[in-house]
């Protein structure tokens, strides 16, 4: 793995003191390939991204602990996501889905988040980061997975703007000239003090899609917030409302603000299925819950040639 700072032109001084490596471990299985993990910091927060997957690493507001989530060691693998943090999922989520019954497409859940991003040099390296991704990046077998036409033609731009709050907006723009019909997510990591403490306010009511059930039964929520009990929580909510993560150990409540979703996906391992986990230690899958803005199934975007789409989730800190 190479710093990023040595990509950058001389006499870029202050534009590389912005631009370091993370000071965690990291492991690569192909030393040929360079991955790239920009810092962000400013007087109200901090960030870290990798231009592999236009992958958010970490965030938090000054002063705060993390509150996007990296595990205690990151594998920098290119046939594989990062884990933890924001992996972008698009244009399919998990295996797809077509003509009402679940796919077989693969990568599970999209090539977006194993693709290096193209990123903007003109965004401010100390404000936010601008990338993008264009259909020609992707393998022509990868596009021919899509039901959207014979030549999909399209390009994404994720921005992300690093503060006291974070802002993420992932903007899908049909260049075709046919309909382009594709699902998206961003699955964040939220890191907590404990996942079997926290609760998840304002989902009381929701019908979901049980993925932790065989045949993904269709429930209703009780009227009371999401908790985890160690068990797997892989849920599809039908709700796009602002959250709230309460969170008593770390003593703060995660604001979660979404738009341009038609879906929200909650997601935590459990004790058996996070400990066989081979990229995590044993026991981290206590330490985050995965609150997703998402349109998916059968909630997918669809856009005529020369629309586009915005997906956006806002995170926002309250201290208890």
């Amino acid at each position: 793995m190479k710093n990023s700072a040595s990509k950058l032109p001389e006499g870029s001084q202050e534009l590389a003191r912005r631009v370091r490596a993370l000071t965690v471990p990291f492991y690569t299985e192909r030393m040929d390939t360079t991955f790239i993990i920009r810092s962000i910091r400013n007087d109200a927060g901090s960030a870290s991204m990798s231009d592999f997957g236009a992958h958010l690493i970490t965030w938090a507001p000054t002063g705060q602990p993390n509150v996007v989530w990296q595990p205690k060691a990151i594998y920098l693998n290119p046939a594989r996501a990062i884990r933890g943090g924001v992996p972008i999922i698009f244009p399919w989520f998990s295996k797809g889905y077509e003509n009402g019954h679940t796919a077989a497409k693969t990568p599970k859940h999209g090539p977006a988040r194993t693709t290096p991003w193209h990123r903007d040099d003109s965004v401010p390296s100390d404000s936010g980061v601008r990338y993008t991704l264009n259909s020609s990046d992707l393998a022509a077998e990868t596009l021919a997975q899509l039901n959207s036409g014979d030549q999909p033609n399209f390009h994404a731009v994720f921005e992300v703007t690093v503060g006291g709050q974070l802002d993420m907006a992932l903007t899908v723009v049909n260049d075709g000239e046919e309909t382009l019909t594709y699902e998206n997510a961003l699955h964040t990591y939220f890191h907590v003090g404990n996942v079997e403490q926290v609760r998840l306010q304002g989902l009381a009511g929701a019908h979901y899609l049980d993925n932790a059930q065989p045949g993904l039964p269709e429930c209703v929520q009780a009227d009371e917030p999401v908790t985890f009990a160690g068990e797997t929580v892989d849920r599809i909510y039908y709700a796009t409302n602002a959250l709230r993560l309460e969170d008593p150990q770390l003593h703060r409540t995660i604001v979660i603000t979404p738009s341009g979703n038609a879906q929200t996906v909650v997601w935590n391992p459990g004790a058996v299925a996070g400990d066989a986990l081979g990229d995590v230690e044993a026991g981290e899958w206590r330490d985050f819950v995965c609150v997703e803005a998402a349109s998916c199934r059968d909630r997918s975007v669809v856009l005529q040639p020369g629309e586009s789409h915005t997906l956006r989730q806002t995170i926002a800190v309250e201290q208890l």
